[in-house]
């Protein structure tokens, strides 16, 4: 009779991966790392080439 009493039990959902957004956001941190060295290198490479002495 105590059985009759409990609610019962739905089994909970699986949890939805992250996978493909960590992906993602990882794959644009990069992307705006590249294009940071890619615009300093611009901006400053001839300085930096005349320091080396080349």
């Amino acid at each position: 009779m105590n059985e009759m009493n409990e609610m019962p039990v739905t089994p909970e959902a699986p949890k939805k991966s992250n996978k493909g957004l960590i992906i993602g956001i990882v794959v644009v941190v990069l992307l705006c790392c590249c294009c940071a060295t890619l615009g300093l290198a611009w901006q400053f490479g001839d300085q930096v080439i005349q320091a080396m002495g080349m």
